[in-house]
This record gives C-alpha cells, structure tokens and sequence, in this order.
C-alpha cells in the first residue's frame, strides 16, 4: 500500500503540473480552497494518528525528530526560494531556480515518500489519513513547482521533465524508508514519526495556513475543519 499511495502522489503532483502546462492552473480562489482542506487534514493526522503513536514509543525521541524537521523544512525552503503551498497564490518574483533550490525541493519529495511510509507504521487507518495528506498537498505542489519553472524562464518541456524527476522522488523516499521502518527500534521508530509529524505541522500551519489568511474566501473557514472532519470519521470507519 505503501508504494501504491506513493505512486498516487506522483499522478497528483503531474496532474497539478499538467494544469499550469495546459489550461494555465486553476484559479487562485480554488487553489486557496483545496490547500485549506488539505491543511485541515494534515493537522488532523499528524495529532490524531502520528503522534500519538509516538509517543506511546517514545516520548523524547518523538519530540526531537518533530524539532529535527521544523529547523530541516526551515531550512529547505530557505534555499528553495519557495514554499510548499505556493507562490503561485501570491505574485511570484522567483526568477531563477537553481542547483540548490532543486536539490532542496527533490528532498521535500523524497520526505513526502517517507511521510507515507512512517505513516503506515501505527496502522493502516493512520496511513490513509497520512497518505490522503501528502496527496493533497502534492498537487498543490505540481502547480506551485511549474508556476516557478515558467517564471523562471524554463520551457514547458524543461518544467514538465523537472516535475517528473522531483515526482520520481516521492516512491524513491517511499521505497528506502519501508523495508527499514520494519527493522529499527521503538526509539528510532518514535524519532521518524516525529519527523513525519513535525513536517505535516509546518508544511500546513507554516505554509498554507499564513497564505489563507489572505484569500478572503468565506468557505476557507468551514473547509479547514472539513479536513478535521475527514480524518476523525475515518478512525469512525476503522473501528
């Protein structure tokens, strides 16, 4: 299921890219909407299901991977020029991207991989709502990496093969992480959930959530808890 959900990420993010490429990306309004649902479901499963798993592992080795990928994502889109929500929402002023914003922007993809797979560890529930979060999230991506690429001054042909080899990245973290995940101790089990958990938290509350407070759309406010809502009736669903 792992590798399946990992594949998935990858048809979303090229199908966010392939919007831009074709019809020019959707409208900022529906962007702003989808990003506030998925935001909502990545705060929910990483309090609902990672954590919690965690910390019933180990408290303190939990504590410090979450504190390990706060200051790694911080760090990652200091050098990326980007963020994971998008610069697209916003008037982007990105004009060239280069060897460091891409390796920065391969390792996010190569974390979102290890996401879904750390995410499967507490229970096929948990892993769902995990995989549901990188998936949503990984469109919004596709759109926001073409949307700097074409700023930038890359061809579309250029932006598209970027996209697919920063795509490629996510089954990549996905396949290194899962065999390990099946072999390493409670406390190191802990400290990649805290990882997992910690990067669900920036990625939305971060990212998404400051760019929504200026979208000015009504329905943002009911569609937050939506995603809330979301991962607490699949735990309903899994009992």
């Amino acid at each position: 299921m792992v590798i399946l959900f990992s594949i998935l990420a990858v048809i979303f993010t090229l199908a966010g890219s392939g919007a831009v490429l074709r019809f020019g990306g959707f409208s900022k309004t529906f962007l702003a909407r989808a990003l506030a649902y998925a935001a909502g479901v990545l705060i929910a499963a990483a309090l609902m299901d990672i954590l919690p798993a965690g910390f019933g592992l180990n408290a303190p080795a939990l504590s410090y991977g979450a504190l390990t990928a706060l200051f790694a994502l911080f760090t990652l889109e200091t050098f990326s020029a980007r963020c994971s929500s998008s610069e697209y929402m916003e008037e982007c002023t990105v004009h060239h991207i280069g060897a460091a914003a891409l390796a920065a922007l391969g390792l996010h993809s190569l974390l979102d991989g290890f996401n879904i797979a750390v995410g499967f560890s507490p229970g096929t529930v948990a892993g769902l709502n995990v995989a549901l979060g990188v998936i949503l999230h990984k469109f919004a991506d596709g759109i926001t990496l073409v949307s700097l690429l074409l700023h930038a001054g890359k061809t579309r042909r250029q932006a598209l093969a970027f996209s697919l080899a920063l795509a490629a990245a996510t089954p990549l973290g996905a396949f290194i992480a899962a065999p390990v995940l099946k072999s390493i101790p409670p406390s190191a089990e802990a400290f990649a959930l805290g990882l997992s958990g910690g990067s669900f938290l920036y990625i939305a509350m971060a990212d998404i959530l400051p760019r929504l407070h200026k979208a000015y759309d009504r329905l943002i406010p009911a569609l937050l808890p939506a995603g809330f809502l979301t991962v607490l009736l699949m735990h309903l669903l899994g009992e």
